[in-house]
């Protein structure tokens, strides 16, 4: 950890000493002229000149009174209880006002300091009406917050790009393969460019409207394939939760992710890799970009130690998060449990399972996944691997997950059962049940001593806040700057969409990469895959390698 300064101590201030000082200097010489000349007059009979040195002290003791009521007046003091005769012997002198005057500031700052602090520290348990104070105040919480005093209202203005750059090295049987859909080439793209609005309202009602804007998907179904290249505005979060709910917790309406799958619900703003592993693609929505419309119930328990999700869901395959398909619903739940935890996320072990229940629209799916690193718009990316369109009644997905966070280090894996029952080839016999599988294991480790940030209400990884941002400037000193966060990982991929002649190929893919967090807000990803191949066409198997630079902000 940097080590910071220590706080300033506050200087004491030595002007009020010593005007003190010069108060009570003044006073000592003005006793001793009034003593001299009171010894002056009874050693000596009384002449002119005695007469008219108590005249001058008498004027003298006047106008001390009169400081006196002025010091009085103007400080407020109460003192009621003090001689006001002419002699100011037994009362106050001058400086002993000036003095109490200070101190009655202290006093009166303290208590002002006081108050206020009181005011703003208001108990947790105090009550206050909802809504009834709506001033809102601008705040900078990893991008643009608006909210007011109590938090029951709050607005979030934020966004997310994603500029990718990828090349590869393919042999020529390998490109020449058909079931790519289009060959593989280098190229740059916007990745992901959304603009995002959530917030809160009536302390209660959670809400998100966030759009993507480079999607190339036909608003028609995604089978067999759109070679549109046309980019198009697409919702992904659009959704209303009604939170601190009796028994259920939190209650979500509308376009958003089916409670599976750790990588999956896992933001895209966080993932350790330029892409997540080939389940999400195949299993968890490709065509959706990973998003349902539906309803969902979820929280948390035991001290947030344990998440549990559950929700009904209308497949679709399309991204705009509508679906007109008679009887055709997905019931999807997730339960999760940290039964280790300490110092802040430091060390953690997370476990969870999920499952979903599917009904297939139109009787039809297609499993495909594109590869992990990618160019140009989606509509125009390989195809990795890829079943056609599957015939078949209905079908469940198995996912098994485990996180753990070791200090610098971090660990995740997942695997994917899906079975799909009377499964055929479109308008072809049946071959029973047909099983598709996947998962990943990977590691990674922190070179600059940060640890990978967790969310316990959902039970997914968090943003990387680096110990210290990256910077280069010019100081007074010559240049300075600072490193940021670097992290370097290796993962191991893998996906099998071959199962009793319905095939769609094999992958195994090894992905090593590197990490710069320039700041909470913004990354930079290199990533280079070896990814072998096995093509439904044994002639077009191969190794396929890519190299993939992303540069990334949110806020």
């Amino acid at each position: 950890m940097p080590a910071f300064p220590s706080k300033p101590q506050p200087k004491s201030s030595g002007a009020s000493s010593d005007r003190r000082g010069s108060r009570r200097f003044w006073s000592l010489a003005l006793a001793c002229l009034l003593g001299l000349g009171a010894n002056s007059g009874n050693a000596q009979d009384n002449s002119p000149e005695d007469d008219e040195l108590r005249t001058r002290v008498e004027e003298l003791e006047r106008t001390n009174r009169d400081l006196i009521r002025a010091l009085r007046d103007q400080h407020g003091l109460d003192l009621d209880d003090q001689e006001d005769d002419e002699s100011t012997e037994g009362g106050l002198q001058y400086y002993e006002i000036a003095d109490k005057a200070d101190d009655k500031k202290k006093d009166d700052s303290g208590k002002g300091t006081e108050k206020k602090e009181k005011k703003e520290s208001k108990p947790e348990d105090e009550w206050y009406e909802v809504g009834s104070d709506l001033s809102m105040s601008a705040s900078w919480n990893n991008g643009l917050e608006l909210a007011t005093k109590n938090k029951d209202f709050r607005v979030h203005v934020g966004g997310r790009t994603q500029f990718d750059s990828s090349w590869f090295a393919v042999p020529e049987n390998v490109n020449d393969d058909p079931t790519l859909r289009n060959p593989i080439r280098d190229g740059v793209d916007f990745r992901r460019a959304r603009l995002r609005v959530d917030g809160t309202m009536w302390e209660q009602i959670e809400w998100a409207a966030e759009f993507d804007f480079v999607n190339s998907a036909g608003a028609t179904s995604a089978f067999p394939g759109v070679t549109n290249a046309n980019s198009l505005v697409a919702p992904t979060d659009l959704w209303w939760t009604f939170t601190k709910l009796p028994v259920v917790g939190n209650m979500r309406v509308g376009n958003q992710k089916e409670p599976i799958g750790f990588e999956h619900l896992t933001s895209s703003r966080f993932l350790n890799f330029m892409e997540r592993s080939f389940n999400q693609d195949a299993f968890y929505g490709g065509f959706v970009n990973g998003f349902s419309p539906g309803i969902q119930f979820f929280d948390t328990a035991f001290e947030e130690r344990t998440t549990w999700a559950l929700g009904v869901f209308k497949p679709s395959n399309n991204l705009f998060g509508y679906s007109v398909d008679n009887g055709t619903y997905s019931i999807t739940g997730r339960l999760t449990w940290l039964p280790w935890y300490v110092d802040d996320g430091r060390g953690l072990l997370h476990l969870g399972a999920s499952a979903r229940q599917v009904g297939m629209e139109n009787s039809t799916y297609r499993w495909r996944t594109r590869g992990p690193e990618r160019a140009g718009l989606s509509a125009l990316w390989p195809l990795y691997a890829d079943t056609g369109i599957i015939e078949g009644d209905n079908m469940q997905q198995y996912n098994f997950e485990m996180a753990s966070v070791l200090g610098p280090w971090t660990f995740a894996a997942e695997y994917l059962i899906n079975p799909i029952h009377n499964a055929a080839f479109y308008n072809k016999p049946t071959v029973g049940t047909a099983i598709y599988q996947g998962g990943y294991v990977e590691a990674l480790y922190f070179l600059t001593g940060e640890f990978r940030e967790y969310r316990r209400a959902g039970g997914s990884f968090e943003r990387v806040i680096p110990h210290e941002n990256a910077f280069f400037t010019n100081s007074g000193d010559g240049t300075t700057g600072g490193l940021g966060a670097w992290q370097i990982g290796f993962r191991y991929n893998y996906l099998d969409l071959n199962d009793k002649g319905l095939n769609g190929g094999i992958l195994h893919d090894y992905t090593a990469g590197l990490n710069w967090f320039l700041n909470p807000n913004m990354k930079v990803q290199f990533n280079y895959s070896i990814t072998d191949r096995q093509s439904i066409i044994a002639k077009h198997d191969g190794v396929i390698q890519g190299f993939g630079m992303r540069l990334a902000h949110d806020f």
